[in-house]
């Protein structure tokens, strides 16, 4: 193989925990959401290798989603590359958000509901009034074109006449502009008031049509039916009823919600092969210290106490310090919409000095819970549970913030400015802002406020999804760019997987074959230019697409060549290389970007399969060679062919299905009688069958080559899609098949009946010795015109009768 030149920077095999000798600092440069521009990357560390790392974690009140995969997925990905190809000691810092107002209300809704239903565990009268007034209640709150008073059988007919424009993807204001999340909302919220409002329309029947002392549901509705399809219309409804009577330390009733999706959160994310945080702060956890951090916030006169209890952070105080406020997108700091979103839904009017300053603690109002603090009892901010947690973990200064993009205002830049409001110092908080892009669905994105989102879990559970072909495609688009999934992608996804697949099986095989024959091409300089390109796509921002595309061109490259033709050394260490990038990226399970051998899980058949298939497939080769040829095979060649191919180990329970597979066909091609002409014919049919049909539904495909012994392989994604289609084409032709022999049989079956008697009906009185109709039933002469049409028919029906005397001959 060719020596290569050295790069400009050569990554090291594993990250140093030693300050001592300062680490070459790569010529890294990162897209930065503080200076929206690529800034080298120069760590806080003075010796250049550690480096700090504060990412927003979950706010946890529901499964994740696919929109979370684009999240934390591209997250990991960054993380695995400053780790595993750059070399840097990163400290990974997360956080679950445990209490905010969506989990409040959720939990609180929750609790409400479940108190509701042991107390009418039966439907009842009373139960469909009340479920009637929350269905009205819902559409008031949510639909604003809506009469709430719609009757709920009616409403499925009134919605489409009032909404009826953004169900078909339309937008509210008919301008032509795409449709976002205004219009998600609706959409969500008409999804959600259907079932209910068809379950109301039903129960209200079924009353109706009893006598007045019936007073509990019957007949094939049962009480849970009813309160599966109305429970999300009875939330809100049930919650501004009673929302106020939860205590303010039944902390349990939010902590019970949030652990339980904390929990399918980390299971969901391990699934996804996202590496679980160094460490995880919780906001229930860090009460004392929020409170604290507040505090000197508001010693340093950078936050000021409302009338009600609460704390603001004094945007124009911060600023007359000589401090710059919405760093991050100062476009957006007047966007009032976002403000309020970021305050909270239960964030009501205080006396504020500037509409613009935002809660650093939240006075706790009935129904909320609430935690001691100097000014009473409360709860953190959104933003100020971030700055505490992140300072109290990382320090004053920070490398590394990240998140989805739609943090950066105000979630990102409020903690920005409270953060330094807090250190009160020239130093900036946090040096690089890393915010991942959205992954959107018919133009919004995809979130569960909008639940117009894939639960991780179904996505996985359905097989819509695997984990490596998710990563593949935040890989290609980008991190920092929005992804939305559609054909194209999935396809350019599955590709580039099957390219990888393909190039990792073959590429074992050349590179276990002997490396003194003769070599006609050397793929040492392919990969010298594809490890100088993803050296410089990976400096540059992480650009991930590009680094794809150039282990593709490597790939091309090998494929273009007669894989005999290859050196068996160039071709491992480029098969090697590939699997140590791809193993970076997160592509490779669990495997350790330095582990030995070559490829990824699913390019290798199982172990327990070995000892039996390969003996099988050699079998085979011999087998076809033999059939092949212009020799007659022997009884002795025969024999010796299935002798060679005994296997002596020990069966286990894993390896059994295989080595019936083993046994089967050398039974079958034992019972071939030598000597007789169709002997080759069958062997190459009993050939044909085994890898098509046996092995390949125990996931293992023999792949024929030319001169060459088969290759041995896993049975991929692509393959069975492939039998899919043809086993589709087959049955189409089949059904087409059938239906031309079906009309075939029915013109034949017409056929039958002799011209001479096919117009002998009631509609006429007289006709000629052909058999064609002279009058009419009332005795007048079938006119010219009429007389023309009839003769054509029967002249029709004569050849039919011909053919038909034919095909019953």
């Amino acid at each position: 193989m060719e020596s290569r030149k050295q790069p400009p920077w050569t990554p090291p095999s594993h990250p140093s925990t030693s300050t001592s000798t300062p680490l070459p600092v790569p010529p890294l440069t990162v897209w930065n959401s503080l200076t929206r521009s690529k800034t080298p990357f120069v760590p806080i560390d003075p010796a250049g290798r550690k480096v700090t790392w504060y990412a927003c974690g979950p706010t946890v009140y529901d499964d994740a989603h696919l929109g979370h995969a684009r999240n934390y997925m591209s997250t990991d990905i960054l993380r695995r590359i400053m780790r595993d190809y750059f070399g840097f000691d990163v400290r990974f810092v997360m956080n679950i958000t445990d209490v905010d107002d969506k989990i409040i209300i959720r939990g609180r809704q929750q609790y409400l509901f479940k108190q509701y239903l042991d107390e009418h565990p039966v439907v009842t009268r009373g139960v469909l009034q009340s479920a009637t007034v929350a269905y009205g209640f819902y559409i008031r709150e949510n639909l604003s074109l809506l009469d709430p008073g719609t009757e709920p059988g009616w409403f499925a007919e009134r919605v489409e006449d009032v909404y009826g424009v953004v169900l078909r993807g339309g937008t509210l204001d008919m301008e032509g502009k795409k449709p976002g999340d205004a219009e998600a909302k609706i959409r969500m919220h008409i999804n959600t008031l259907i079932p209910a409002a068809s379950m109301i329309a039903d129960v209200t029947s079924y009353f109706a049509a009893q006598s007045e002392d019936v007073d509990e549901l019957g007949g094939s509705i049962t009480s849970d039916d009813f309160y599966n399809a109305t429970r999300e219309v009875y939330l809100p409804y049930i919650d501004s009823l009673k929302g106020s009577s939860v205590p303010a330390d039944a902390y349990d009733i939010f902590t019970k919600l949030a652990r339980k999706y904390e929990n399918h959160f980390m299971k969901d994310m391990r699934g996804l092969n996202v590496l679980d945080p160094d460490e995880i702060t919780r906001v229930t956890e860090y009460g004392q210290e929020i409170a604290d951090f507040v505090e000197k916030i508001v010693a340093n006169q950078f936050g000021y106490v409302t009338p009600d209890g609460s704390v603001y952070f004094d945007i124009d105080q911060f600023e007359k310090a000589g401090n710059h406020y919405a760093r991050l997108e100062p476009w957006n700091r007047n966007n009032q919409p976002l403000q309020r979103d970021g305050e909270g839904a239960l964030t009501k009017a205080v006396q504020k000095k500037s509409p613009d300053d935002f809660a650093l603690w939240k006075a706790s109002r009935p129904g909320e819970p609430a935690w001691p603090s100097p000014w009473g009892p409360g709860r953190p901010g959104w933003h100020i549970e971030c700055s505490a947690m992140a300072s109290s973990r990382l320090g004053s200064q920070i490398d590394v913030h990240s998140g989805g993009v739609d943090l950066a205002f105000p979630h990102h830049d409020n903690e920005l400015a409270q953060s330094e409001a807090y250190w009160s110092s020239s130093q900036q908080w946090v040096n690089y802002f890393l915010h991942m892009g959205h992954l959107s669905i018919q133009g919004s994105k995809m979130s569960k406020s909008l639940k117009n989102f894939v639960t991780v879990r179904d996505a996985l559970d359905r097989g819509d999804w695997t984990p490596r072909g998710l990563r593949i495609v935040f890989l290609l688009g980008g991190w920092r760019d929005g992804v939305e999934i559609s054909d194209e992608l999935v396809k350019a996804s599955s590709s580039w997987e099957d390219k990888l697949t393909n190039f990792f099986i073959k590429a074992k095989d050349v590179a276990s074959r002997d490396s003194s024959q003769t070599v006609e091409f050397s793929l040492s300089g392919a990969l010298e230019v594809a490890q100088d390109r993803v050296h410089e796509h990976f400096c540059d921002s992480f650009n991930t697409p590009k680094v794809m595309a150039s282990i593709s061109d490597l790939v091309s490259v090998f494929n273009t060549h007669d894989i005999r033709s290859l050196d068996p050394t160039a071709v491992d260490a480029a098969a090697r290389w590939v699997t140590r990038i791809v193993t970076i990226l997160g592509l490779n399970g669990v495997a350790l970007p330095d582990s030995a051998g070559i490829g990824w899980e699913g390019t290798d058949i199982p172990d327990a399969a070995k000892p039996f298939i390969y003996p099988l497939s050699a079998m085979r080769d011999s087998l076809r060679r033999v059939a092949k040829s212009d020799t007659p095979i022997t009884s002795n060649q025969l024999q010796r062919i299935i002798d060679e191919s005994t296997v002596t180990v020990d069966i286990s329970d894993t390896g059994r299905s295989y080595a019936d597979a083993l046994d089967s066909f050398r039974s079958r091609i034992s019972l071939l009688k030598v000597g007789v002409a169709s002997t080759s014919k069958e062997i190459l049919s009993l050939s044909d069958k085994l890898r098509d049909v046996d092995l390949f539904n125990l996931g293992i495909y023999l792949e024929d080559r030319e001169d060459m012994p088969a290759l041995v392989r896993p049975v991929t994604r692509d393959m069975i899609q492939t039998r899919e289609e043809l086993v589709q084409q087959a049955k189409e032709k089949q059904e087409e098949k059938g239906k031309q022999d079906s009309l075939v049989r029915g013109r034949l079956e017409k056929g039958k009946i002799r011209p001479l008697d096919m117009f002998k009906t009631t509609e006429f009185s007289a006709w000629d010795k052909d058999g064609l109709p002279t009058k009419d039933a009332a005795g007048e002469p079938v006119n010219k015109s009429r007389s023309k049409k009839l003769r054509k028919e029967w002249e029709r029906q004569k050849k039919a009768h011909e053919a038909w005397i034919v095909a019953n001959a």
